[in-house]
């Protein structure tokens, strides 16, 4: 399905591979037919934030050059992941860096905690990094409904 505002762009119904040059890896299933997802080039950062209303692909743009940097800027270890429902739409983004997830947002910037809690859980002890969901950076305020 070719989403609006991204001609080219192709919403993988399935759990990962390769259309149009959006690149998707899914890679570790968690609960309720939830699945990570990384997230590995531009348009598909760009595809995240679209679809859920954040700036993902702003962070992701700095982490491609700080990588590019030497020494590798602050963000030139990130990664970043998104958390699919069992229909492939995203619930929830993740970045990871520095050995701990460091951000972790819903739809519109909302939190993803308690509802998610257990999948970034499973993504941390996967990933060996530390989790808290203090990673929410807008406080803890309630998910609008």
């Amino acid at each position: 399905m070719r989403e609006a505002g991204f001609p080219g762009l192709v919403h993988l119904a399935g759990a990962g591979g390769f259309r149009d040059g959006a690149r998707q890896r899914m890679f570790l299933s968690t609960t309720q037919g939830r699945y990570w997802v990384e997230l590995i080039d531009q348009a598909t950062a760009d595809w995240e934030g679209y679809r859920m209303g954040h700036a993902v692909a702003k962070y992701f743009q700095q982490a491609a050059m700080d990588r590019r940097r030497a020494p590798p800027g602050e963000l030139g270890e990130a990664r970043f992941f998104s958390l699919r429902d069992r229909n492939a739409d995203p619930v929830s983004t993740a970045m990871t860096a520095r050995g701990r997830i460091q951000i972790g947002v819903g739809a519109a910037n909302a939190t993803p905690f308690p509802r998610y809690e257990p999948d970034y859980r499973i993504l941390a002890a996967h990933l060996g990094v530390s989790f808290h969901t203090s990673c929410y950076p807008y406080g803890q305020r309630p998910p609008s409904r």
